[in-house]
């Protein structure tokens, strides 16, 4: 009497099925991932990329507005933040260099901060430009959305350059 094979159908190894039920899991997460960030971007959830997801909560007639002042910072805050991503690669540049010059290395981190400072800045103007144009309803409709894209704990939940709230997170 024969006992039947344990080995995988086809002649295959465990190996080469474990291998490809790995690839796929990491595929799954990658989709998920996509899934998630479209999702998001979409609908100006946490994470969101800007004001354009308060913009939907807003009657049709008023999403113009607010669309209009979105594209007109994204114009000012554009140059800036390539500046502000200038300056980090400027700074981890001297944080590779032998020997290292700690007064070197804190010059250019002031560099980030200040860059950082004028997008921020940049930010906070259009905002208050916008909110100034809002009738007290929608300025009330305005600080919910905010209040829910507040950063958790100290900075933004991802951190890095670039990752200021505000209306230019396409470029």
């Amino acid at each position: 009497m024969t006992m039947p094979s344990t080995d995988a159908p086809s002649g295959r190894s465990r190996w080469v099925n474990a291998a490809l039920i790995a690839s796929l899991a990491v595929n799954l997460l990658f989709i998920g991932g996509f899934a998630k960030a479209f999702w998001h971007h979409r609908h100006g959830g946490p994470g969101g990329p800007s004001l354009m997801g308060f913009a939907r909560d807003l009657p049709a007639d008023r999403q113009k507005l607010v669309r209009e002042d979105v594209k007109a910072a994204r114009e000012i805050v554009r140059p800036l933040r390539k500046q502000m991503r200038e300056a980090w690669s400027a700074a981890n540049t001297v944080l590779a260099e032998e020997p290292f010059d700690k007064d070197k290395y804190k010059a250019a981190m002031d560099r980030v901060t200040e860059a950082e400072g004028r997008v921020k800045s940049a930010i906070s103007a259009a905002l208050a430009d916008t909110a100034a144009k809002l009738t007290a309803d929608e300025r009330r409709v305005l600080k919910e959305w905010r209040e829910k894209r507040r950063p958790h704990g100290f900075g933004r939940r991802h951190g890095g350059p670039g990752d200021a709230e505000g209306p230019d997170d396409k470029d």
